[in-house]
């Protein structure tokens, strides 16, 4: 093959290749141009590399059909009026867009919010109701805006809150009281505590009295363990006040002959008469006017 052969296809790329002429040495390269060989550069074995002349590397410039032309320039068109009428717009509103206006409405509009919910939360001291029987806890409580929950019988005692006093919740918050656990009776304590509220739904008497009541041979002989657990069931469920005994006793007597003031105590007081304790002896008498 001469040095003006073609051998290399149209559309090899332009780049160094092995020399096409048979009388070039071995190892000898051409330059390929995408075209044609380029006979002026021409790279023999073990030389640098020659730079790859400037004008092979450009390709030719391609002329596009009009309609081509037109495609570019009238989108470009478009854009230009878009821009315009944007400005114009912006311009009307005085320079100020609804993004930049938005931002701050919505600020103020989550401030609004914040103070709201603020100015509506209300805050309430927690009371201490340990000791109350829990249907008394739960009035309070639910009195002042708490919800209550409990885990037993609200006739028993609250021995513990779950909210500890003084400290400040929110309105409709709930509070867990823990109650005393209600004890199971025996049939001889369920029939103490029967016997011992009619006695004194019958007349008036003082604790011992009861109590002899209730255990005597000539009385209801129960046990004296059953008489004490009857009377003390009364006392811690509020069902009997001794001072009111004294005076409903004190009132009794007088209503059926006179005492002096003396005598009247003496037999409210006497182990032979009523029993009652030398302080609910004189509030009885306080009571029906002596």
């Amino acid at each position: 093959m001469d040095e003006n052969s073609n051998t290399t296809s149209s559309s090899t790329p332009a780049g160094w290749y092995p020399h096409p002429g048979a009388e070039a040495a071995p190892g000898a390269e051409m330059y390929w141009d995408g075209s044609t060989w380029r006979t002026d550069l021409v790279r023999q074995p073990g030389a640098t590399d020659a730079a790859a002349p400037v004008d092979a590397a450009v390709p030719a410039p391609s002329k596009r059909p009009w309609y081509t032309r037109k495609a570019v320039i009238i989108p470009a068109a478009v854009v230009v009026g878009l821009i315009v009428i944007g400005g114009i717009g912006s311009a009307l509103g005085g320079g100020r867009s609804t993004s930049d206006a938005a931002p701050a409405a919505s600020v103020r509009t989550t401030e609004q919010a914040a103070a709201t919910t603020e100015a509506e939360q209300v805050l309430i001291i927690v009371p201490n109701v340990v000791g109350m029987d829990g249907a008394t806890a739960r009035t309070v409580l639910e009195t002042l805006g708490i919800r209550v929950a409990t885990d037993g019988d609200e006739s028993m005692p609250v021995i513990a809150q779950d909210v500890a006093e003084g400290t400040e919740i929110e309105e409709g918050a709930t509070v867990v009281l823990t109650l005393e656990e209600k004890p199971q009776l025996t049939l001889g304590q369920q029939n103490a505590i029967r016997s011992a509220q009619s006695y004194l739904d019958f007349t008036a008497f003082s604790r011992a009295g009861l109590f002899e009541q209730l255990t005597s041979e000539y009385g209801e002989g129960f046990e004296a363990a059953d008489a004490e657990f009857a009377i003390a069931h009364l006392e811690q469920n509020g069902l009997v006040d001794w001072n009111a005994e004294a005076a409903e006793s004190a009132q009794s007597y007088l209503d059926f002959t006179s005492f002096s003031r003396q005598g009247l105590y003496e037999q409210l007081t006497s182990e032979y008469g009523e029993q009652f304790t030398p302080e609910q002896a004189e509030y009885a008498l306080t009571a029906v006017g002596y």
